[in-house]
This record gives structure tokens, sequence and C-alpha cells, in this order.
């Protein structure tokens, strides 16, 4: 059993955040990407149907697609009930990188909790941040 990640986004946006992982950890073997709208007749079902069927059926596969709802997450949606299969929504770096350097015999449900609770603490607004800490400084 192998474990895949397929990045999947309206526009090309799952192969630029592939390119920034790449860049940060090295090249990934298990990483696919789908830019959903890049072509003018490209069909959405058609591209998700047919990198689905290139998986063998026994292997894990976490699709991270960039908007939940979205018509790029709708179309993974119908694989929900594929044993192995996982999916979730709001592509981002973080997320990304705390997934892959994860030990990669954790289960996959514990990995994608931990690693999405730790990509939202990552999230900042950085003047408030920075504001909050200054303050406790003053405290001291």
């Amino acid at each position: 059993m192998k474990r895949h990640y397929i990045f999947a986004s309206h526009g090309t946006f799952a192969t630029g955040i592939l390119n920034s992982v790449e860049l940060i950890l090295g090249k990934q073997n298990n990483i696919h990407t789908l830019c959903a709208y890049i072509g003018d007749n490209d069909d959405l079902t058609e591209q998700v149907n047919h990198l689905m069927a290139s998986f063998p059926a026994q292997d894990e596969l976490v699709v991270i697609t960039d908007i939940f709802a979205g018509s790029v997450n709708n179309e993974f949606i119908r694989f929900i009930t594929r044993p192995g299969f996982h999916l979730i929504a709001g592509l981002n770096l973080p997320l990304i990188i705390e997934m892959l350097i994860a030990p990669q015999d954790e289960a996959l449900p514990l990995l994608i909790t931990d690693s999405l609770s730790n990509a939202r603490d990552s999230i900042q607004y950085c003047n408030k941040t920075l504001d909050a800490a200054l303050l406790a400084d003053k405290d001291f």
C-alpha cells in the first residue's frame, strides 16, 4: 500500500504550491496535481475520473482541494466512500508541510487531524500577534 497526495485547484495554484513544497522539502514523487479550467475544452469530471483511475484501489489517497464546496472539491466528493480516500479542503503550504514531515506510518486520520490543527495555528494576523507579544512584555 502506498500513500499519494493530490493537490487540486481552480487554475494553476496546485502546481504552484507543489513547486513551493519541492523548494522546501525536495522532490516529492507521491504528489500529483490537478489544475482545473486552464484549457478551453477541459472537462473537470473527466480529469478527475482519469486521475482517480490511475491509482491502485489499495493505495491511500489524500486529496487536498483549494475551496470547500467549490466545483473541484465537489468532483472529488464522489469518491468519499472509496476505502483509503481522504478529502481535505483548504490547500495551503503549512498544512502540506505538516503532513509530509510527519511520520508516514502514523494513521492517516490522526495525521490529518493533527496537521489541520497545526496549520490553523500557523495562520496569524501578524500585527495583532506582535501587539499582543509587546503588551505581554510590558507586563513583566
